[in-house]
């Protein structure tokens, strides 16, 4: 029996909007991780940690192998947001000195994916790191478009705090101390996510994670042998593998939530990280081919400093198995969940270029070279060389080697025309 149209029309209009799930604008979920490069996840062959939720994830979607970001926190944090360089956005070097530091995102001169998401209905939330102001002074977590947030208060009353026990956390413009007392800051964050996915459930949502984990000062977890303490100084590396593990399986306590609340399907799932693990970890990787004992790279220009994971998933669109080596910067982060949300990009220049035509398998719109930046220091980078402030040329080694020496006279043509073409980039890049 066929339905007259105008009470089909009344029937859709009268049914509960979670029914109409696969109609309605994906829910976007965007974890980073905090010091994290490729050779920490075992889907990238990383042998150091056990990652079994990463894994998973991306065996069932799609794995990025050659995305980048800057070799620090503070300039990947403002890139992914702004969908712009830090030479733009006013934040290239980190950001961690009251006294020397002085530079913030501004939200009157940049504009974040969150309040173009917010501005096309989208519920939003952000929990973690931060560290693109002192909350105690600039609290802009709202005018960046973040419904809700709570995030890790680096300073408060003069002292510096903790992240992980005992943690002091921001929420909503409040501080949280005596609340979070004999707790964990990655734990809390979680939860706070979970509740507001829970809240918003019925509209689309926007969920980033900028996890505080594994970053030192390396402590005990929930999950380890030992009991929860604020570690004296910068910890001990032996507890590195436990708050990757732990943060793996928040990861999944986060895939969870969403199948429990029957949004899986309409969820994209993207995993990342802000620059490489620290200089003083030592991790095992393999290519399946060659195993090396690798030395994490942050702050340094190599691909151990900037080359990051990129996993996403998304069932039932982003066919599960599926590996992709195209170059990716984090700058295109914002074009790409835009993209995705069809919403407008902003007035101001994007450097970042989407690639959702890659999610959905399609070539898209390649890049043939990224960007990366620590303070003074910047490059642009292809497949085959780099080029350090526009003038100095090196081949790209193999991930874990030490990076190549700069090639200074009697270039090969190949080397030639390599250096003019990136030279041409970098200049270009104003």
């Amino acid at each position: 029996m066929r339905i007259p149209l105008l009470l089909a029309a009344t029937f859709l209009l009268l049914m509960p909007f979670s029914v109409l799930a696969k109609d309605r604008l994906p829910n976007l979920v965007v974890i980073m991780a905090d010091d994290l490069g490729i050779e920490g996840v075992g889907a990238y062959g990383g042998q150091s940690y056990q990652t079994p939720n990463l894994d998973q994830l991306a065996a069932g979607g799609l794995r990025f192998t050659h995305c980048f970001a800057n070799p620090v926190c503070s300039p990947t944090r403002a890139q992914m947001l702004t969908g712009r360089y830090p030479f733009r956005n006013g934040i290239p070097r980190i950001i961690y000195l009251p006294d020397q530091h002085r530079e913030f995102l501004d939200p009157n001169k940049e504009t974040s994916f969150a309040t173009i998401l917010k501005q096309k209905g989208y519920a939003t939330a952000m929990a973690g790191k931060w560290q693109l102001s002192f909350l105690n002074e600039r609290d802009l977590l709202a005018d960046h478009g973040f419904d809700q947030s709570q995030m890790w208060q680096i300073f408060h009353n003069g002292e510096k705090t903790s992240r992980y026990a005992n943690p002091t956390m921001r929420q909503n413009g409040k501080v949280l101390q005596k609340e979070l007392h004999g707790g964990y800051g990655p734990a809390a964050n979680v939860e706070f996510l979970i509740d507001f996915m829970k809240q918003h459930k019925e509209q689309p949502f926007l969920v980033y994670y900028t996890a505080l984990l594994p970053h030192y000062p390396w402590e005990p977890t929930p999950d380890s042998d030992q009991p929860l303490k604020p570690a004296d100084g910068d910890g001990d590396k032996k507890y590195m593998k436990d708050m990757v593990e732990y943060l793996d399986s928040q990861v999944g306590k986060i895939v969870a939530a969403i199948d429990e609340l029957n949004l899986r399907d309409n969820t994209l799932i993207i995993f990342t990280g802000d620059n490489g693990c620290d200089q003083r970890i030592v991790s095992t990787w393999t290519d399946g081919t060659v195993t090396r004992q690798v030395h994490g790279g942050k702050a340094s220009m190599t691909d151990r400093g900037m080359r990051v994971p990129l996993i996403a998933n998304w069932p039932g669109t982003i066919e599960a198995g599926r590996v992709n080596d195209d170059l990716i910067d984090l700058s295109d982060m914002m074009p790409t969940l835009l993209e995705l949300a069809h919403a407008p990009v902003p007035d101001q220049y994007l450097d970042g270029r989407s690639f959702a035509p890659q999610l959905m398998g399609q070539a898209g719109n390649p890049r043939s070279w990224i960007h990366s930046q620590n303070g003074k220091q910047r490059l642009v980078r292809n497949r085959d060389f780099l080029l350090i402030n526009g003038t100095k040329l090196r081949p790209v080694v193999e991930f874990g080697l030490p990076p190549g020496k700069t090639l200074k006279e009697n270039l090969t043509p190949q080397q030639l025309q390599a250096k003019q073409e990136l030279e041409t980039v970098f200049q270009g890049l104003k």
